[in-house]
């Protein structure tokens, strides 16, 4: 969904290639893919990472869906809804679904899948994204009440994102549900044939998928094998063997040099992940100087955000986010531009605050490539004001221990902005979080924060996001870089369209055969 965040987020297409005959598997209706990282299952709630947003997309389907090229909620297992009071949801549920074993969909579905997501004994990393939920009442075969515990502004939203109905008949008997992931059973676009450690994942188009509307229009591509391949260059070696079809996130110089070749494609774009930068200016970490708001600002204008543009997506036209979130997410607005790049600017705030001849920093990232590679560039650019930075790769378990422990100097990290189109997820998760997550300990900040989780008017709800990513930028607490990019080297007979809101930025549908 290219439009998400407009043309500037745009896709470019590189032609050039052909490294196998492409058309021998356009035959056997087989797309293949790899993944970087094994999956226990397909279920986004117990295996919640990258790997699987896309499948769970693929083979599940929600109440309702986010379009991102119309920026509407559309109908998906409900045809139909209605707002009883800013509490209170009620669907109209689809009478001609069923589910891949055969079995009808019904009310019982969306009533146990919500009862389950919210029960005390249920475990899951991100339960928060249904803790707002009240009830769910099932009103007859086909129709659902779902009461919120107060006014919950984003309610439709989260319905349409990532909220997977479960079959009851199926999920509920599990005492481990992490079990169901292996032989998963949906309504979705795709069914699963195999999940298997050694040959991946193999999913199959579902005949019976007939309600995905403009939201998921269905593909050409009749199989999709996900092979586990952790290491890219195991996957760029299959592709140029003519074992893959596609392969996501080659290293950019590495993809755009692929596509030279006859045969082969490079596409380029993005969703609503960004890169970002934030500063402990509570001094959890210790380091003093990060508690001047003046050095804050100077760090900021020590970074050329074009040149981190050019590291990550080369001669490609990539959106920057000018604030912690983009315009098309409900909730968003800001009237504050973040500092401009300006290294003598920054060399004499630096003098000001008493650190003229400058002073050592950490900066903490991620061993992701793309986003060390951000970190690194930006440890050279803060060297140039005097500020001696050096970096911290780490896994993501031990950053979050890291950052459990207060020891988070800077971050140079990536945010998907909540993976949504509302505010809510960056709202709680970064500007009012718990102690264990708070950098800035601004309880100004947190107070306006969470002034926006009860108010249901748009418009007075993006007035009050106004107040809340200004301060954020008027107290130089976070800084975005860049939109993610995500890049598909792929054979020239498929064609791929980037920009979705999952964490791939693609969904499995996105892939078609030209």
């Amino acid at each position: 969904m290219k439009m998400l965040i407009g043309t500037a987020l745009g896709v470019v297409a590189v032609a050039a290639l052909a490294v196998q005959p492409a058309e021998a598997q356009k035959s056997k209706n087989t797309l293949r893919t790899a993944l970087a990282s094994p999956i226990k299952g397909v279920t986004y709630y117990l295996d919640p990472k990258p790997a699987t947003a896309m499948e769970q997309g693929a083979v599940y389907d929600g109440l309702v869906w986010y379009n991102g090229e119309t920026k509407k909620i559309e109908p998906l297992l409900a045809k139909s809804w209605k707002r009883i009071d800013a509490k209170t949801i009620e669907f109209v549920l689809r009478d001609d679904v069923k589910w891949h074993d055969g079995q009808a969909f019904d009310a019982d579905d969306v009533v146990y899948t919500y009862n389950w997501l919210t029960h005390p004994k249920t475990r899951m990393r991100f339960k928060r994204n249904w803790a707002w939920v009240a009830k769910t009442e099932k009103l007859g075969p086909h129709k659902v009440r779902i009461t919120a515990k107060k006014p919950t502004p984003f309610d439709m939203v989260r319905h349409a994102t990532l909220t997977a109905i479960m079959p009851e008949h199926v999920h509920g008997p599990l005492k481990k549900k992490i079990a169901f992931g292996q032989k998963p059973v949906g309504t979705g676009m795709f069914r699963v044939t195999q999940v298997d450690a050694n040959k991946g994942i193999m999913m199959e188009l579902n005949p019976g998928f007939k309600h995905g509307g403009p939201g998921k229009p269905v593909t050409n591509i009749n199989r999709i094998h996900f092979a586990f391949m952790p290491d890219i260059g195991t996957q760029v070696a299959q592709f140029l063997a003519g074992n893959l079809d596609a392969v996501r996130n080659a290293p950019l110089d590495q993809a755009m040099s692929m596509a030279k070749a006859p045969g082969v494609e490079l596409d380029l774009g993005a969703s609503i992940s960004y890169q970002y930068v934030a500063i402990d200016a509570k001094g959890r970490s210790g380091n003093k100087p990060l508690l001047d708001i003046r050095v804050r600002k100077a760090i900021m204008m020590a970074i050329n955000k074009d040149a981190i543009v050019k590291l990550g997506a080369g001669p490609f036209p990539i959106a920057r986010p000018e604030a912690m979130c983009w315009r098309i997410q409900d909730g968003c607005d800001y009237s504050v531009a973040q500092p401009s790049y300006d290294p003598a600017a920054a060399k004499r705030l630096l003098a000001e605050a008493g650190y003229g001849n400058g002073f050592k920093v950490e900066l903490t990232t991620f061993v992701s490539p793309a986003i060390r590679g951000s970190a690194e560039a930006i440890s050279g650019m803060l060297a140039k004001v005097g500020i001696a930075a050096t970096v911290d790769a780490r896994q993501i378990q031990s950053y979050r221990k890291k950052q459990r422990d207060g020891k988070i100097q800077i971050m140079v990290g990536g945010w998907p902005a909540g993976g949504m189109a509302d505010v809510a997820g960056t709202l709680g998760f970064l500007f009012s979080p718990p102690p264990s997550r708070d950098y800035h300990g601004d309880a100004t900040l947190k107070k306006m924060a969470k002034a926006m989780g009860g108010i249901m008017d748009p418009v007075a709800r993006r007035a009050q996001g106004r107040k809340v990513f200004n301060r954020v930028i008027e107290q130089q607490y976070f800084m975005t870089l860049m939109a993610n990019p995500t890049s598909v080297v792929h054979k020239s007979n498929v064609t791929v369209k980037i920009g979705s809101l999952n964490a791939f930025a693609i969904e499995a549908w996105d892939f078609r055969w030209k």
